[in-house]
């Protein structure tokens, strides 16, 4: 192994853009339409067209899609929505931003929410169910719109992709999306929720801004700008082509990682159906903690993740799989722009990191 000094500085995240990102941008300032313009509507009728919904509407963040979503949905004070118990903390978020109950369900072995936690957790209260396409799987959608509650899809790691249950962001009461720099369609900040229902888009369409309204706490400035719609309708352009490097990118971990993760048995592969977006490449450790593996392997200069943070109140339903993605689950680079030399970097960092020898503290 190389020296540490002379290392390839490999960042976790990178965007991929190019010269028409750079151009709509500048092309959204000099118009003098900033707010609410031409460049909004036409991403919505992008991402529209793209999950094959009647309505999208666009929003200042991933956070105010969900939490506009809900509220969308009639979430209130007082009632209680299901949420994977391994997920980004925004999710619980914009359920306590409407007087609401986050409630946590155990996920399965994709990391993705389990429809029988989801059962179990269900209660009079329930009135939502939130399931995350977490690292690009497609969740089992299908399965919770069975309960008698209304389901949003959260697509920040997979939109856009046909599968036999239907286009990711096409399958639930309603789905929301982040432009967030590291998700998948990055523009910096930004997000949208589509849907088929009309009245759930009256909703958003009122509720993101809060100008000539009655005070209201969950009525909040949560508008779109052009400048964002602008270079997130060209991240949508470019989605296929980012699709199909992402999933280049993850044969080529799978091919380098296999045998590895057989001879030494330190490592599962991350799940693999067909189809599914390579968001992240998030493998799970069986013998050590993430936070030493990612820890050893940016001193080397690659960018390892712990991808998600344990957010989870006190007092929660026993989550046994969620508990050991937390402890366990590495996520290494991936990204369409992630060069040959660069992905065999990481490999060789985490070949040296997990060859020696597990301290007691790391199990």
């Amino acid at each position: 192994m190389t020296d540490p000094t002379t290392s390839l500085a490999i960042p976790h995240n990178r965007l991929t853009f190019g010269d028409a990102e750079s151009r709509a941008a500048a092309e959204a300032v000099a118009s003098g339409q900033w707010a609410g313009g031409p460049r909004v509507q036409a991403l919505e009728r992008g991402l529209q067209h793209r999950a094959g919904r009647a309505h999208a509407i666009g929003v200042a963040s991933g956070l105010a899609a969900l939490r506009l979503g809900l509220k969308a949905l009639g979430v209130a004070q007082g009632d209680e929505v299901i949420i994977p118990a391994y997920a980004c903390v925004a999710l619980a978020n914009a359920v306590l931003a409407l007087g609401a109950s986050p409630v946590s369900a155990d996920v399965a072995e994709d990391w993705n929410l389990d429809p029988r936690a989801v059962t179990a957790a269900h209660t009079d209260r329930t009135r939502a169910v939130i399931a995350v396409n977490t690292f690009g799987v497609p969740a089992a959608v299908a399965r919770l719109r069975g309960a008698s509650v209304s389901v949003i899809e959260d697509c920040a790691h997979g939109f856009g992709l046909a599968t036999p249950t239907g286009v990711l962001g096409g399958r639930a009461d309603v789905a929301v999306l982040s432009f967030h720099a590291t998700k998948l369609l990055g523009a910096g900040e930004g997000g949208a929720v589509v849907t088929d229902r009309a009245d759930a888009a009256e909703v958003l369409r009122a509720w993101r801004d809060y100008e000539d309204q009655p005070p209201d706490g969950t009525r909040l400035n949560d508008k779109l700008s052009d400048i964002h719609a602008a270079i997130a309708l060209c991240q949508l352009e470019r989605l296929d082509a980012m699709i199909a490097a992402r999933a280049a990118r993850a044969q080529r971990y799978q091919a380098r990682l296999t045998p590895t993760a057989q001879r030494t048995g330190a490592f599962r592969l991350p799940p693999a159906p067909a189809p599914r977006i390579w968001y992240r490449y998030a493998i799970e450790l069986t013998d050590r903690a993430a936070v030493e593996v990612v820890e050893a392997m940016r001193r080397f200069g690659v960018g390892a993740a712990r991808p998600v943070t344990d957010w989870r109140l006190p007092g929660g339903r026993p989550c046994p799989v969620a508990d050991r993605a937390y402890l366990r689950v590495v996520s290494l680079p991936l990204y369409p722009t992630l060069r040959d030399d660069e992905q065999d970097r990481v490999c060789e960092v985490l070949d040296a990191v997990l060859a020696r020898p597990v301290r007691a503290h790391e199990r």
